[in-house]
């Protein structure tokens, strides 16, 4: 999980020389652990419906004082923001949104579900275009040259795209080459 969502942190036993503040440790909890080779994976609630995903790794102990680690690639700013999130949650802050996706992309994305979940049960392309823009959008021009019959398909396209696993580049920010 953490190798593909830039957003869920790993948690490892805090070395001696780093100690001396005050531990957060134990508000993260961790009742609901699933167990693995790795160590627990957990949610942690950063209020609103937000999560984090979190992986205490092998051999760190639930109780004791636990460090974030960051690999020095470039997901690095992704986890850091992940980070900030976390501690502002942990600090009673409030808490910034995920920056991985804007909100166009997350709107996008969400029209992509309800495009795709409506195809696969039978509805017409009209039909999705109707629930996502709005009938009185739909009737405004003829179907069959319409650029929102276009968007519709596109959106279908792109969410079955998503569901053979391009769902993955959701995970990262977009880099700048």
């Amino acid at each position: 999980m953490p190798g593909h969502d830039t957003g869920a942190l790993v948690l490892a036993a805090t070395p001696p020389i780093l100690s001396g503040g005050l531990d957060l440790s134990a508000a993260l909890g961790s009742a609901e652990a699933r167990a693995s080779d790795d160590g627990e994976y957990f949610r942690y609630d950063l209020g609103g419906g937000r999560y984090l995903n979190l992986v205490r790794l092998s051999g760190a102990d639930a109780g004791g004082p636990l460090s974030i680690v960051i690999p020095i690639d470039t997901d690095g700013l992704d986890r850091a923001d992940a980070v900030q999130r976390l501690f502002s949650r942990l600090l009673r802050r409030r808490v910034p949104e995920d920056r991985r996706l804007t909100r166009q992309q997350r709107r996008r994305a969400r029209h992509m579900l309800q495009a795709v979940d409506g195809r696969m049960n039978g509805a017409t392309y009209r039909e999705i275009a109707g629930v996502i823009y709005g009938q009185a959008r739909i009737a405004d021009e003829p179907w069959k040259t319409s650029a929102l019959r276009d968007a519709v398909m596109d959106l279908v396209k792109d969410a079955f795209s998503m569901i053979e696993g391009g769902y993955l580049s959701l995970l990262r920010r977009r880099r700048r080459k």
